[in-house]
């Protein structure tokens, strides 16, 4: 049923790692070393936090709450950390893309629809004419609500493989 322990170490770490993940682009983008919406930043957050937190999250949770703690437990305290890191991050990008981020995302589109301009003909050959016209003019309706689902996705999806691995590492 409900787990309280498992919940609030999800929160207290998911939170955490939301709020470091989000510094940590906000960082990037002030210093302009990365626009905070490109794939680097994005990537580099993700792989670098998620299974940090998700690591710190298992690792607190088997020590103070469950020494024996097996697959399902193990993967439920990182899948859980996972979502609450996702939906922080993406929440706090959220609102800096509507208040500060503009620009960004102006700069962001240009980028994306040049990359895409550079790989025409690959492109082209994988999804077809059509496909290819159509993602290229969705790119100007990307706005900070569309970047945040992103952000969540792919921390969602990192997540999820992170937290499976981790779950067998901690298992008794």
């Amino acid at each position: 049923m409900f787990d309280r322990a498992v919940v609030n170490t999800a929160i207290r770490y998911g939170v955490t790692g939301g709020i470091v993940g989000f510094l940590y682009i906000l960082v990037l983008a002030l210093l302009r070393l990365e626009n905070p919406y490109g794939t680097t930043s994005e990537y580099s957050s993700t792989l670098l936090f998620v299974p940090a937190f998700i690591f710190m999250s298992i690792k607190y949770y088997k020590k103070f709450h469950n020494l024996e703690l097996g697959f399902g437990k193990a993967f439920k305290v990182g899948f859980l950390t996972v979502f609450f890191l996702a939906f922080t991050t993406a929440m706090l990008m959220c609102i800096y893309s509507v208040f500060a981020g503009d620009q960004m995302i102006r700069e962001y589109i240009i980028l994306s629809q040049k990359q895409m301009e550079t790989t025409r003909q690959e492109l082209v050959k994988i999804m077809g004419e059509a496909n290819y016209q159509n993602a290229y003019q969705r790119l100007n309706q990307v706005n900070a609500y569309v970047l945040a689902q992103i952000t969540f996705v792919n921390r969602m999806v990192a997540g999820f493989f992170i937290s499976i691995v981790l779950a067998v590492f901690f298992r008794k």
